[in-house]
């Protein structure tokens, strides 16, 4: 985390003195330098046979009990979150504006198996960054969001997306998931916590 916080600041110091955006290699940059920890309280996203996913998440969070918290690393590393909101920010398209998020997750190597984002409130944002093929997201926009039948959806009927190549907007209340992938893969994903 410290190695990522000093990348963040040192990137927010260039962009602000050139006023120029934050770039996606800077971004993939403080990734690389993030420690990510063994979540295993993911367990909607956790591929099977495995018991864990390096996955974070910074600003609010709700936990499995249902209260509310800033997460510990957001007050550690206020850099981090800068820079990636200051991404974020700088593309929003004009018809998004309004867009608003509580929270980032940052995930490292993993494909997410088939899931909803319980928690999460209206649409999210997410890119992938990283040197990898394939890893796609696969997701069901025509998902009725609530009905146990996830397991029932049509492959057919799904969104194939390459999130490597800019910011995608979807929404997380809708089954998706990630196909398996080669390389070094990173995904950022801006969110707004239900109940909020």
């Amino acid at each position: 985390g410290l190695l990522a916080q000093r990348e963040a600041r040192r990137i927010l110091k260039e962009a602000e003195k050139a006023k120029r955006k934050i770039t996606g290699e800077e971004v993939l940059s403080i990734l690389r330098k993030w420690s990510f920890g063994k979540n295993s309280n993911r367990v909607n996203v956790t591929p099977e046979n495995q018991e864990w996913v390096w996955s974070d998440t910074l600003g609010l969070l709700r936990d499995r009990i249902g209260d509310i918290h800033l997460t510990p690393p957001t007050k550690t590393y206020p850099e981090v979150i800068a820079c990636l909101n200051k991404y974020l920010h700088d593309r929003i398209p004009p018809e998004m504006k309004m867009f608003r998020w509580t929270s980032i997750n940052l995930n490292c190597n993993y494909a997410a198996k088939q899931h909803r984002d319980a928690n999460n409130f209206g649409p999210s944002f997410i890119q992938a960054f990283g040197d990898f093929e394939d890893g796609c997201l696969n997701y069901w926009p025509e998902d009725d969001k609530y009905s146990d039948k996830e397991d029932k959806l049509k492959e057919a009927d799904s969104l194939k997306l390459q999130l490597k190549d800019g910011l995608c907007l979807f929404n997380g209340n809708c089954s998706h998931s990630v196909d398996s992938f080669k390389g070094e893969r990173y995904s950022v994903v801006f969110f707004c916590v239900r109940c909020f």
